[in-house]
């Protein structure tokens, strides 16, 4: 397993914090390389499948995510197996005086057996890396900018 990591402490209670990453639909308005999200089978919560379009590092991919983990203002956890790559998304949230530390992991596991798996798990925790530290960019310059 590959595991890359990006934090950053965000202007704006946890509660907004939140409802930024509940609101599926909109995230192509703050997390730069997703383009469109095609597909939403409801409000956000555990069991909530989602379809996104996305362009990291130059590369075109549609990825469908579920949410396996929900718990309100603290944590989510988003699986997606695609590319023979299950990837998890795991996102933190922490209340810091005026402010909200989020921190998301993106944790990658080959289905592809030893030396090869390693190797690809590698390559995929490159544009992996680039999209957890573009999202929790993102995140604080919605709140900066007012692009939410």
């Amino acid at each position: 397993m590959r595991r890359v990591e990006a934090e950053a402490l965000v202007g704006a209670r946890r509660e907004e914090v939140w409802q930024l990453y509940d609101d599926i639909p909109g995230t192509p308005r703050w997390v730069p390389f997703v383009e469109d999200v095609l597909y939403v089978s409801g409000p956000a919560r555990a069991g909530t499948v989602y379809r996104e379009r996305t362009r990291l590092g130059g590369l075109p991919a549609t990825e469908q995510w579920e949410i396996v983990e929900y718990k309100p203002l603290s944590r989510q956890v988003h699986v997606s197996f695609a590319h023979g790559m299950e990837s998890a998304l795991v996102i933190t949230f922490e209340a810091r005086g005026t402010g909200t530390w989020v921190h998301q992991a993106a944790e990658l596991r080959s289905s592809l057996w030893g030396p090869i798996g390693w190797l690809h798990e590698l390559v995929a925790s490159v544009p992996a890396g680039w999209g957890v530290r573009a999202a929790v960019t993102g995140a604080k310059r919605a709140f900066e900018e007012g692009l939410r």
